[in-house]
């Protein structure tokens, strides 16, 4: 075990500047003494084996190799077709440790909002933004369902896709980028139970009994998995305010294909009763009628409350060695003055990362900015 967080600490320092915290679509970033230092090791890197391959070489255990199997799922991929270099995730996990917001998540959005306020930004909210307006080869604001905004620089933090699709239709597309698999996506039940599992803690993972056929479901057949994995999480383990006393809020997950046109009423119904049948037997009571209000959140809802395509939760999935590097950059080839965050772009999905391609773009402006002045 020591051998393996060793060797997965390695791969995050070799490769965190490179992936992570720089653009990876700007030369400077492979003539850095950090790429040619990762170039010379990339044999540790373990680009051309799977997760699963990794991590089957490195435990006897099945239930080891399963668990740490399930880091494929941090970046919405397959274990069994992400690259080893993915076994860096849980050096993060468990070097650094995992943390939850005062507030809850929502207070990272909302802290940047009111940090925002502090430093004089305007906030235009209940527009919806019809078009990326472009002047010559120039980014020179936006259209809205009620007016137009002039501006210097357009950062979009939409989904590539949509971006694209919607709001620069006269633009030359990416094709192969916007042809990239999408990541999973999820299924979601939010239940209020009437009750307290003293078994139970702020996260828990009730493992499917045949995990190949988990992902085979999730990425081959695009349907949900029959044994599915089942993810739990309850703040209130953590914040008791979260739920009222006796009682626990349970956030119940499975890992769900993007939305396909596949019939989500019944799949949904399938899975509940899936779902019930596996918590009440693990636990051993029967969890339905504790279960005192729902609300149900899948792919098609994902897509429609957040303008990811096909619901994916993490833009393109990372099944394939080359996935980074087929990302779209944090700027536009095209057009200047025009650049892109959040999780469908580099380095990819997930708020860590969702933050980080922020923090690339707001260091790309300036270098571009400069680069233009000087031209």
């Amino acid at each position: 075990m020591i051998t393996y967080l060793k060797r997965n600490r390695r791969k995050y320092k070799l490769t965190a500047g490179i992936f992570l915290e720089n653009s990876l679509h700007k030369l400077k970033t492979y003539l850095s003494a950090d790429t040619i230092k990762a170039i010379l090791q990339l044999h540790s890197l373990d680009l051309g084996q799977s997760l699963n391959t990794v991590n089957s070489a490195k435990f006897k255990n099945p239930k080891l190799v399963q668990l740490f199997n399930r880091y494929a799922t941090y970046n919405g991929s397959s274990p069994y077709q992400t690259p080893g270099i993915m076994s860096l995730i849980p050096h993060l996990e468990m070097h650094y440790g995992t943390f939850i917001p005062k507030g809850g998540m929502h207070r990272i959005s909302q802290s940047l909002y009111e940090l925002a306020k502090d430093q004089g930004v305007n906030f235009h909210f209940n527009q919806k933004v019809e078009q990326i307006v472009i002047e010559g080869k120039t980014a020179t604001g936006i259209k809205t369902s009620t007016t137009s905004y002039s501006a210097d620089l357009v950062i979009s933090n939409m989904d590539i896709y949509p971006t694209y699709k919607q709001l620069l239709p006269q633009l030359k597309h990416p094709t192969k980028t916007l042809k990239q698999e999408r990541s999973s996506s999820a299924l979601i039940f939010y239940w209020g139970i009437n009750a307290s599992f003293k078994e139970l803690d702020l996260h828990n993972i009730f493992f499917s009994e045949d995990y190949p056929a988990e992902f085979r479901s999730i990425f081959q057949d695009k349907t949900l998995p029959e044994h599915p994995t089942v993810y739990v999480n309850i703040t209130a383990k953590d914040v008791s305010e979260d739920a009222p006393p006796g009682c626990e809020n349970w956030f119940v997950m499975i890992n769900a294909p993007g939305d396909y046109g596949q019939d989500w009423t019944t799949l949904k119904a399938q899975a509940r009763k899936t779902i019930l049948k596996k918590l009440s037997a693990s636990l051993n009571r029967e969890i339905e009628p504790l279960i005192l209000t729902e609300h149900i959140l899948d792919p098609v809802g994902i897509q429609e409350n957040t303008s990811s395509y096909r619901g994916a939760l993490y833009g393109a999935a990372s099944n394939s060695k080359f996935a980074a590097f087929l990302r779209h950059p944090n700027f536009s080839r095209q057009v200047q003055n025009l650049y892109f965050c959040g999780g469908s772009v580099h380095p990819g999905g997930g708020i860590p990362l969702c933050l980080l391609s922020a923090k690339i773009v707001s260091d790309l402006v300036p270098e571009i900015k400069l680069n233009q002045q000087n031209a």
